[in-house]
């Protein structure tokens, strides 16, 4: 069985090259999936945890699932699709029903259990169709100016919006697609779906949780842009921009995980054991 593994591995490394050659690509050049190469480094190191968990509790037997061939089989056509009409995310996603299948086939339900989360934690690595994400993009990036607007009059400070841009009595911002909230949501979302992995609660909690981290992203960077308006009322454009601006990128990311956790604390999530 090992030689006939290895076999597959080959043939599906050579038939999913092309998508892989994209895959980095987009993760070299497109930000707001900047973090790709971790995705299947987080997933790999799950997914061999499992394997020593498995080898350490006991003989491991597999039980090979015949049907898994059919998910395969589901997996291949949606790769030719991609291949002809030039879809690269749909070939890509085809590699979650290509490897799911084999592990099914192979080894049967049991191993795939424990394997879901790690196979299906590879979709964060799939940068969305450019449609879908310049629509999302864009709905995020007229959000967060009009609210961040909203609460800047709130405080008393002079301000005018006109579009995408927010214009202070000493400085002007364009609040362009990058700074829409994208990039965080992408990225917390991914780190939601870690957490939720780690912890022990009821189904319907944990896809609260998930859930929770669309309004966090969103308020996080709306935040974001009012501190860099503060910033810049107070201090001039330039000091927003060179300094604040760019220490606020992580620091956001790191307030929205926190609040994350916040939120599995109050809905009585804990860790496993």
């Amino acid at each position: 069985m090992t030689k006939t593994l290895i076999f597959i591995a080959l043939l599906l490394s050579l038939l999913y090259f092309r998508t892989f050659t994209w895959l980095i690509n987009v993760w070299l050049t497109d930000p707001y999936y900047s973090h790709g190469f971790l995705i299947p480094i987080i997933s790999g190191a799950i997914a061999w945890i499992i394997i020593r968990k498995h080898n350490k509790e006991s003989e491991f037997e597999p039980e090979p699932f015949k049907h898994g061939i059919f998910i395969f089989a589901f997996g291949l056509l949606l790769y030719t699709v991609g291949y002809i009409k030039l879809f690269p995310f749909l070939s890509a996603l085809s590699f979650l029903f290509t490897a799911s299948g084999l592990i099914l086939y192979f080894y049967g339900k049991p191993l795939m259990r424990s394997f879901l989360f790690p196979v299906s934690f590879l979709i964060f690595a799939i940068p969305l169709p450019l449609s879908i994400l310049k629509k999302v993009t864009f709905v995020l990036q007229s959000f967060s100016v009009r609210y961040s607007t909203s609460i800047i009059e709130l405080v008393g400070i002079p301000v005018e919006r006109i579009g995408a841009e927010i214009h202070l009595q000493n400085a002007a911002f364009i609040i362009g697609l990058p700074c829409s909230g994208m990039n965080t949501l992408i990225s917390l979302l991914a780190m939601a779906a870690i957490l939720i992995y780690v912890l022990r609660c009821h189904t319907s909690k944990k896809a609260v949780l998930f859930c929770a981290a669309v309004p966090i992203a969103i308020g996080a960077n709306i935040f974001r842009i009012v501190a860099i308006l503060l910033v810049a009322n107070t201090y001039g454009a330039e000091a927003a921009m060179k300094f604040f601006h760019t220490f606020s990128s992580p620091f956001l990311i790191i307030t929205a995980f926190i609040f994350l956790i916040l939120v599995s604390i109050t809905i009585g999530c804990k860790v496993k054991r």
